[in-house]
């Protein structure tokens, strides 16, 4: 099973995080599922006023989800020893969250804010890489030589079940076309069949009248002496 360590609310602006093609183990620090509320009650968690109604509903499920009695007991369990992690929370066939009660404990200094710093630190201790759409994070994580893999959700490769590839799709569509191809098959017309048999016919008649040249110049050359002769005897 593959391990990672994200904030909850990836889940509300990239869905397909949540259908994998694979069992897939999602870490998340317990402050991170609290964010949550702080986030639906912001102006805007995304740029586009439409994705943005879309991103606040999916936060309201997502809130809904980690209120449930069951749920909402795991996680209640966690929160009297720090980095406590919580049993499995099945959220469906492939995905399973875990929650950790993790502690900021400002070793980055101001490299990182809580939030983040608690991110980095779980990622550390369980070993596992940090799914972001902050690419100024990783940069940080790079330049402060934290010992951590930050992975790009717009490069993590999840493949939607459900969803056709759209290139293995164009590919398929085209093979069935058959190209056209121009001047490589006849036209079977009658106008088409007389001009081929005329075509053909062509250089038959022109082959006969070169035969026949010889012996017409001949015989005008005959005549043209006898003429001559003629008018001698006179």
């Amino acid at each position: 099973m593959q391990r990672y360590v994200l904030e909850p609310v990836l889940f509300a602006i990239f869905g397909e995080l949540l259908f994998p093609n694979e069992p897939v183990e999602y870490l998340m620090p317990y402050s991170t599922v609290m964010e949550l509320y702080e986030l639906l009650d912001t102006e805007s968690i995304v740029t586009d006023p439409l994705q943005n109604e879309v991103v606040k509903q999916n936060v309201r499920k997502f809130i809904e989800f980690f209120e449930q009695p069951f749920v909402k007991k795991k996680m209640d369990k966690i929160l009297r020893v720090p980095w406590t992690k919580s049993a499995p929370i099945l959220f469906s066939e492939n995905v399973t969250f875990t929650v950790v009660f993790s502690i900021d404990n400002a070793e980055y200094g101001e490299t990182f804010d809580p939030i983040e710093t608690e991110l980095v630190m779980l990622a550390r201790r369980e070993q596992v890489p940090i799914i972001s759409d902050q690419l100024e994070f990783g940069q940080r994580i790079v330049a402060a030589k934290v010992p951590v893999t930050v992975v790009d959700v717009a490069d993590f490769g999840f493949l939607l079940e459900d969803t056709p590839d759209l290139e293995m799709l164009d590919e398929e569509v085209l093979s069935d076309v058959q190209p056209l191809r121009l001047a490589e098959e006849p036209v079977l017309t009658y106008e088409a069949e007389e001009g081929a048999v005329a075509a053909q016919e062509a250089p038959l008649v022109q082959k006969k009248e070169n035969k026949l040249l010889p012996f017409i110049m001949g015989g005008l050359v005959l005549l043209l002496a006898a003429s001559l002769l003629s008018l001698f005897w006179r």
